[in-house]
């Protein structure tokens, strides 16, 4: 989805500058075998004094979406012995998420999915106050599009398949243990070791981890009050804090319409929303929207966490197609030279280069989010008076970058107009705090 606003620069300053500027400034305020296996996942040890003859695997990769299937297709193309375990029946099998990426991102994943899976180009995105004031963003520059997660993860495990990956399903990792130079899978009855284990399980695996969520939800609709290349996003501290609501259209009478929050109803509130809207209900689901940023480590020994399981997913939006994406790939990578060079110490390499590219990103987008989520209703309506009236809207739309909007969009608004913002909306804390 669509970012929330951040912040920016003056023209004197780099790029650089500008960063540790608005850094300081939120810091201060804030077996070609088919399973059916049904068991839980248990805790991250197990029994491995009885193990069967199965041979051991080079790599077993916990989860079959993206970060996992993009491992799994990267390890394979390496010749290694691959395995990737997805609990479910069908991959794909419930879609994980919205699908909005960038076609840039889509490309730096080394995919071009095919058009089936394409369901919508973006154009525009247009915010909602409490109030209903709007502000519109030209999205044209970005190239949004809205993907069949469904259907994209299977394509992208035709490709891992195609590559030389054996894709399990229906077949769960329930638990697991590292054991010298082993990590041994518990797999219904049976155990079995691998040299490495990708854990790609996603929100479970990232709860697991120390993770933490925000309640979601999303159905998807059929209704005639929105834009087909229009997402729209609705932001109210009271109804949903800590978090906003979304609709994205995928034709121009479906669209997927969600919402998340801190204690909120998110069934109650999009029942309300579509009867609102006269749309009629096409499939609810529950969709834990994962914004608290990474885990401290992606690596415990040999597990290696990758995707939603580390926590890769944007802290202000949730989504995490590219960044997680990317996060499945440097670990493959990283696995394959540690089991070829027999060293894995070398593991540390997918971390260091996956923090490099998003650290300082993820660290702003989860500052900024923290600044916003102390704004009452009030103050977000007169944020959006503030805005909608300059030209920042315009300039956002000029220099947003979907997979890295916080420095576009500080770029957009300005140091100054950052500082007086702050001003504007923390002058009784500020007030208060003085007088103690």
């Amino acid at each position: 989805m669509f970012t929330l606003f951040i912040c920016e620069t003056c023209a004197k300053d780099n790029e650089s500058d500008l960063i540790n500027k608005v850094e300081d400034l939120l810091i201060s305020f804030s077996r070609e075998v088919y399973c059916d296996g049904q068991a839980k996942r248990g805790s991250s040890s197990m029994e491995t004094n009885q193990l069967d003859d199965m041979a051991s695997l080079d790599v077993a990769i916990l989860g079959g979406s993206i970060a996992g299937l993009l491992a799994g297709r990267e390890l394979a193309e390496e010749g290694l012995d691959v395995s990737v375990f997805e609990e479910h029946r069908e991959i794909g099998i419930p879609e994980k998420c919205d699908g909005l990426v960038s076609a840039a991102g889509i490309s730096r994943l080394g995919v071009v999915p095919p058009s089936n899976v394409i369901q919508n180009t973006l154009k525009k995105a247009v915010f909602f106050s409490p109030s209903l004031r709007e502000i519109s963003i030209d999205a044209n520059k970005q190239n949004v599009i809205v993907m069949d997660r469904s259907k994209f993860d299977k394509f992208l495990a035709e490709r891992a398949a195609k590559a030389g990956a054996k894709i399990h399903v229906g077949c769960r990792i329930s638990q697991y243990s590292e054991s010298g130079s082993r990590v041994f899978l518990k797999i219904e009855s049976e155990s079995r070791p691998c040299k490495i284990l990708l854990d790609c399980g996603g929100y479970e695996s990232y709860i697991s981890g120390g993770g933490r969520a925000l309640q979601g939800g999303q159905y998807l609709v059929c209704g005639n009050w929105f834009e087909k290349s229009s997402v729209e996003v609705y932001i109210d501290p009271d109804k949903y804090p800590g978090f906003f609501k979304w609709v994205i259209p995928i034709s121009s009478d479906v669209a997927k319409i969600g919402v998340a929050g801190d204690g909120i109803n998110t069934f109650q509130l999009l029942d309300k929303f579509a009867k609102e809207k006269d749309a009629q209900v096409l499939r609810k689901m529950a969709a834990p929207v994962l914004c608290f940023g990474t885990l401290k480590s992606f690596l415990k020994g040999r597990v290696v966490r990758a995707g939603d399981a580390a926590g890769q997913a944007k802290p202000t939006t949730g989504g995490g197609i590219f960044t997680g994406g990317l996060g499945g790939i440097l670990a493959g990578k990283a696995a394959a030279r540690a089991i070829k060079e027999n060293n894995p110490d070398t593991l540390s390499s997918y971390e260091d280069e996956w923090r490099s590219q998003f650290g300082r990103e993820f660290s702003l987008q989860g500052r900024a989010r923290s600044f916003f989520s102390k704004l009452k209703a009030d103050q977000v309506d007169r944020l959006f008076e503030m805005v909608a009236s300059s030209e920042i809207p315009k300039r956002i739309s000029e220099e947003a970058d979907f997979d890295s909007h916080s420095i576009a969009i500080a770029k957009a608004f300005g140091l100054a107009n950052i500082v007086s913002t702050f001003g504007m909306f923390f002058a009784d804390e500020l007030k208060e705090l003085i007088g103690r």
